[in-house]
């Protein structure tokens, strides 16, 4: 800074040189505006800065805001040296003809190319011409989806999910732009042909693909090279040449006709005659238009501010050096080097742009991007529009800038052959770094000696580096450790070929100790070959977890099936953590409708087995379980769907004549035409067959509301309105009937005993509106719960009861869109503008599922009554299947266990109930949940502390009430966990007056430790059992803490109140172990070498077994993005090898963690309450889990067994030749189903540490 420079003075000695306050002398160095120039003059002259330079820095900074705000009043009509976008159409002209004919052409043709030369507008026609006119298209006739895509150095890795087609009946359009990348960025022959395989299927007409090749004209040559592809392209290419002066004069008045501008006709003259006839000059034209449009002044482009912009020939030129200009000069080093690296020079062939990722721009980029400089310098080349900017690359405006900027063609020429070599070192460091920097893609002889020649100083430079902190500006990091490590090789290479000379003159016996050396540098090479092969693999299936990831709500059945060809390649923490949530994932299979126009209705019908669209007279129905064929119905003339029954049988349609109701069996109306001519439809019951009408009232009668059955002429049931009846519903088959009025009132009546069911409802629905969304309301299958959505949130009421059952409120802004009932009606779903959500009706509710809608719509929301649990959902023109058989466990208990405690073996579940005038004790098998043993006792007063089982699982300790030893003390007993024999017991001393809270065993049940809440504060008691007795030895004062973790060996207690102490007697020391948050619960690893901490913001802190120090933090349940307050952790285990950990939360939630390198692996569905207790079964493949209602929940996590369970669910022997060709093309086709237990193992080659992650039950 300026003021830095000078010393540093105050500004109250800067305000005591000038007539400025300090104020206003810190506010001009804020930055917050631009100051006036005699500020700017003042506070230089304050610092003895130069006056006039400052002046004309100022004077520079006020064109830039003067040229901000203008350009901030409107959106210029012309794009400059930028393409037209689909949304531009509105400004894109002159091409009318042209968009016809490349209409008709593709049409016609399933692969078409445009050519022409560069600049002649290729881009935008099929941008801003092409595209909205498919969009314009009709149902039948319009794309699917249209996708654009360059070709990249890599265009069939790159593309290939691009170039499959979706999963649709009509077509999907690829528009493949600046295809001549192919020829310059692609120099791999195999690469280059394989995409062009992948293009030309679009020219059979079964696949659903179709493509069109954007080309320049000087590349049309280089398609000869492929015989098909010359074919499709001389069958069917349209040849882009230069405007005419009539179609030059709309591209000029145009768009600025369409923003309210006017262009002189002087002006439009002048330039329709400096353009014409010559190609390419599009590009220059519209760069000149939008700087007059910067220079216009008023509402008019005239001649005056055509000039100051510099004219077609001179605009570009004038705009890229006012932006060279304004660069210091280490930024013009810098802006050379950039642009240089976004060109290919041509070989026979003109230059062409190449785009260039964030981290090639900078020599010294680190691995999150360039840095600051570059950073800099791209923004004011993107600001001045020479180049544009995307999240990943950097590319030329356009490549009229390599021949219209002469200072931009002088570089080139300068650099032309330093260029060539560049790019192809660029792409071979690149290939080197992908290769896991394998030594045999290192250059070597001439090739090397041609780039030390060339960039000896980047090679230098990057030897010192670490010395001097730069090398060559030309060269990136990556390049320069891909050079040097050639020239070291090529070093190291002379002095091994040295010394061998020398020694096989000096010693002829050294020959066998030389053959020993070659075949040892074989056997190198032969392991970095297999090393670079397992690194391909890895890459490979990471990458196919990427993808399943994006797939995962379109498709979720191939992006199961991508994750277990993921882990089939490559058994790696991220795959398992794939394999693992396909096996749990709840969603099962996606239904898109093919209709997609904008005026398409759609109707989720037949328990969500059915999807009705209509639109344009057309109506559909279709099976989304993909098991009948799609069948079109007949309507009467002029008619629309209204409304339509739950069965999908009948039709509520409104036309000219009035509504009517349609049976789509029979074809003819379900009901006389003349009972709907002065009624309102409001609702069909579930199974079809009844309906209610709502008539209003006039002045002369009050409004009705009729029950009535389809083809019956008279109303079963019929009540006066006290309003406009507007909402309603109908239930168990006609019996119920509950309306909403427009005065606010809830009634509900019993329709075949024609009385009134009068609730708290009736005064409920005053209080908050009544009845909102898709279904304001809605009776469950069995008629006895009513729900009620409002703009909060929905009641549900128990009819029989006369109570409210429970109260749900929506986190969303709009309120509940939709609700639906579970068959048992034991279940609510729920769907706002935030979530997707499932709820256990109880008091309290439980929410056991959740899915975020990122802004979605539901349209419609079913139950299928069917065997399991499937949810279906329709979001705009998709149906989504979710299978929850696993979160709604019938399993749940009406009467909760006080505790329910997991041995850490996983073997054993103990359960403490309190009911009926006594207290049990129940240990139960995990694996045939046969009891083991009970024990009865009278019934506690307070709670019991939670049973506490042995590390190995074979002892328990139970705290019983004072009553059951009839001493007045609580006894502790340690009990043999399988045969349900007492070992000790002992009581609590009286003089201390206190009660046990919290118990701990260690190995073997031979060490107990007790927490009491006595008189004066806790106290931890250190019992030994010995000799059938148990024997107070030792006591530590002063720990604190309910949750205690006592270490296998029994030697270390971690207790939550953040402190730790080495037993028998101490001494206690304080230690955050959760950083400062509350701790709620503690676990040892099996072998004491870990402790996991779980604290109330949901994270868990992992120690080292001595609590020494912390070795990581897992982020737990903090991810759960949930309303309200955190999610605590409440139980914690880790596997029997310490590699996965698994955490359980406040509000059900249920994860696996991979503790080496603390990724996520999976989330479990849980019943949605509280977990109590974890465990590992003894050979870590399975996850145990329990809470109050739902005690042992249990969850297979081997890999192999997920492959199994996967397969068999999906009925499927994998992904198919053809999607495996798509998404692996580099990897021989291998089934993932069924080839024996779990299929195929081993079947690529791995490293030993991928091997045995794939086989430890708990690796990852």
């Amino acid at each position: 800074m300026l003021r830095e420079r000078a010393g540093g003075p105050t500004y109250r000695a800067m305000a005591g040189r000038t007539r400025y306050s300090t104020s206003a002398l810190s506010q001009a160095a804020a930055g917050d505006q631009l100051p006036s120039l005699a500020l700017v003059l003042a506070y230089a002259e304050a610092l003895e800065a130069d006056a006039e330079e400052w002046e004309e820095r100022w004077r520079q900074a006020h064109r830039a805001v003067e040229r901000s705000r203008q350009d901030g009043e409107a959106v210029p009509p012309y794009r400059g040296l930028a393409r037209y976008q689909p949304g531009d159409r509105d400004l894109f002209f002159g091409r009318d003809n042209l968009v016809g004919a490349l209409l008709d052409l593709v049409r016609e043709h399933r692969f078409a190319a445009v050519v022409g030369p560069s600049g002649s507008g290729k881009s935008s026609l099929l941008r801003a011409g092409l595209i909205p006119r498919l969009q314009q298209a009709g149902a039948d006739a319009g794309p699917a989806v249209i996708r654009i895509l360059t070709p990249g150095a890599r265009p069939a890795r790159s593309h290939t999910a691009a170039l499959t087609p979706q999963d649709a009946e009509r077509d999907t359009w690829v528009i493949v732009d600046q295809f001549e990348e192919l020829f310059t960025l692609c120099h791999d022959s195999g690469e280059r042909d394989r995409f062009l395989d992948l293009l030309l299927t679009a020219r059979r007409p079964a696949s659903r693909l179709r493509v069109v090749v954007v080309l320049r004209g000087d590349f049309y040559g280089h398609c000869a090279a492929h015989r098909e592809l010359a074919d499709a392209v001389s069958r069917a290419g349209l040849l882009v040449g230069p405007m005419d002066p009539a179609e030059l004069r709309e591209v000029i008045t145009g768009p600025a006709a369409a923003v309210g501008l006017s262009v002189e006709h002087a002006l439009t003259a002048r330039i329709v005659d400096e353009v014409t006839g010559r190609p390419g000059a599009l590009p220059l034209l519209s760069h000149a238009l939008l700087e007059t449009w910067r220079h216009r002044r008023g509402r008019t482009l005239t001649m005056t501010a055509y000039e100051e912009a510099g004219g077609v020939h001179g605009a570009l030129t004038a705009t890229a050096e006012q932006a060279y200009a304004e660069l210091s000069p280490a930024q013009a080093r810098i802006a050379r080097r950039v642009l240089l690296r976004l060109i290919t020079p041509g070989q026979g062939t003109a230059d062409t742009r190449r785009p260039a990722a964030h981290t090639e721009l900078d020599t010294e980029a680190g691995a999150s991007g360039p840095g600051q400089e570059v950073t800099a310098v791209v923004e004011l080349l993107a600001a001045a529009r020479l180049i544009t900017v995307n999240d990943d690359t950097v590319e030329l405006a356009h490549e009229a800038l390599i021949d219209g900027w002469p200072r931009l063609r002088d570089w080139i020429e300068e650099d032309r052959e330093r260029l060539r070599e560049q790019h192809r070192l660029t792409e071979d460091a690149r290939a080197w770094e992908e290769l896991g920097r394998d030594p045999g893609a290192l250059y070597r002889g001439t090739r090397l000696s041609r780039a030390e020649e060339l960039f000896a100083a980047g090679a230098a430079g990057a030897a010192d580096e670490e010395d001097e902190g730069e090398g060559d500006d030309e060269l990136t990091r990556s390049e320069r450790a891909f050079l040097t490590a050639a020239l070291t090789a090529r070093a190291a290479e002379r002095t091994v070929a040295t010394r061998t000379t020398r020694r096989f003159r000096a010693l002829t016996t050294a020959l066998s100790a030389l053959l020993v050396l070659a075949l040892a540098a074989g056997l190198l090479a032969w392991q970095q070959s297999r090393s670079s092969e397992q690194e391909r693999a890895k890459a490979t299936a990471r990458s196919l977890v990427t993808v399943a990831d994006g797939l995962r709500s379109s498709d979720p059945r191939t992006a199961t099936l991508l994750d277990l060809a993921a882990w089939r390649i490559a058994p790696l923490t991220e795959t398992r953590s794939a394999l693992l949530g396909a096996l749990f994932q709840p969603e099962r299979s996606t239904f898109t409708d093919p209709d997609m126009g904008e005026d398409t209705m759609r109707y989720l019908t037949d328990h969500g087995r059915t999807l009705l669209s209509t639109a344009n007279g057309r109506t559909v129905l279709r099976d989304v379980t993909g098991q009948r064929p799609p069948v079109q119905v007949q309507l009467p003339k002029d008619t629309a769907v209204s409304e339509v029954s739950p069965d999908a049988r009948t039709l509520y349609l409104a036309g000219p004549r009035g509504e009517q109701l349609w049976d789509l069996d029979s074809g003819r109306a379900a009901a006389d035409p003349r009972i709907l001519r002065k009624a309102v439809m409001l609702d069909f019951d579930a199974d079809g067959h009844s309906y209610l009408l709502g008539t209003p009232r006039t002045a002369t009668r009050p409004g009705t509301v009729q029950l009535r059955r389809l083809g019956e002429e008279k109303a079963r049931f019929e009540v006066s309105a006290p309003g406009d009846g507007s909402l309603a519903a109908v239930g168990d088959a006609g019996r119920l009937m509950a309306v909403c009025f427009s005065d606010g009132s809830l009634r509900v009546w019993d329709t075949e005993r024609r009385a009134r069911i009068r609730g708290p409802w009736e005064r409920a629905a005053q209080e908050r509106a009544c009845g909102v969304g898709l279904h304001p309301l809605r009776f469950s299958p069995d008629g006895k719960l009513l729900a009620v959505v409002s703009h909060t949130g929905v009641w549900v009421w128990d009819l029989p009861r006369a109570r409210l059952r429970t109260d749900l409120e929506s986190a969303g802004d709009t309120g509940f869109a939709d609700v639906g009932f579970t068959p048992d009606g034991a279940f609510l779903a729920t769907a706002d503008d935030q979530d997707l959500a499932v709820w256990r009706l109880t008091s309290p509710p439980v929410r056991v599922f959740r899915r975020p809608l990122a802004g979605e719509v539901v349209r419609g929301l079913e139950w299928d009554p069917g065997p399991g649990w499937t949810l279906r959902v329709l979001v705009g023109a998709t149906v989504r299947s979710y299978d929850l058989s696993a979160a709604l466990t019938p399993r749940w208990l009406t009467s909760p266990a006080d505790s329910a405690v997991l041995s850490p073996d996983g073997t054993t579940l103990a359960t403490v109930d309190r009911s009926a005038g006594a207290t049990r004790w129940t240990l139960r098998s995990t694996r045939t949940g046969a009891v083991r043993w009970t024990r009865t006792a009278p019934a506690a007063r307070d709670a019991l502390p939670p049973p506490a089982f042995s590390p190995d699982g074979r002892a328990v300790a139970i705290s019983e009430p004072p009553s059951a030893s009839g001493s007045g003390r609580q006894r502790i007993t340690v009990w043999d966990a399988e045969e349900g024999k007492a070992r000790a017991s002992a009581h609590i001393p009286a003089t201390e007056g206190g009660v046990p809270v919290s118990l701990a065993l260690g190995s073997g049940g031979r060490t107990l430790v007790v927490t009491v809440a006595a008189r004066h504060g806790s106290l931890v008691e250190v019992w030994k059992l010995g000799s059938g007795r148990l024997r107070m030895t030792d006591t530590v004062p002063g720990f604190r803490g309910a949750a205690l973790a006592l270490r296998p060996d029994g030697r270390l207690l971690a207790g939550s109140g953040d402190q730790y102490a080495r037993l028998p007697s101490g001494p206690v020391t304080g230690r955050a172990l959760g950083e400062g948050r509350e701790v709620n619960v503690l676990a040892f690893g099996s072998d004491g070498t870990r402790l996991a901490a779980g604290d109330s913001s949901g994270r868990v802190t992992l120690w080292d077994g001595d609590l020494g120090h912390p070795v990581g933090v897992v982020a737990g349940t903090s991810t759960t993005v949930l309303p309200g307050s955190p999610e605590a952790v409440t139980a914690l285990a880790f596997s029997p090898d310490g590699r996965t950990l698994a955490v359980g939360g406040r509000l059900g939630t249920l994860q696996l963690w991979d503790v080496a390198s603390r990724q996520f692996l999976a989330a479990l569905p849980t019943p949605g309450e509280e977990i109590q207790s974890l465990a590992f079964g003894r050979d870590g493949d399975t996850v145990y889990a329990s809470s109050r209602h739902v005690p042992l929940q249990s969850y297979p996590i081997d890999p192999e067994r997920a492959v199994i369970g996967i397969c068999a669910r999906l009925g499927s022997t994998g992904l198919s030749r053809a999607a495996w060709k798509a998404y692996l093309p580099d990897i021989p086709y291998r089934k993932v189903c069924g080839e024996g237990p779990g299929g195929p193992r081993n079947r690529y080659p791995l490293s030993r540490t991928a091997q045995d992650a794939g086989r430890a039950p708990g690796g990852g």
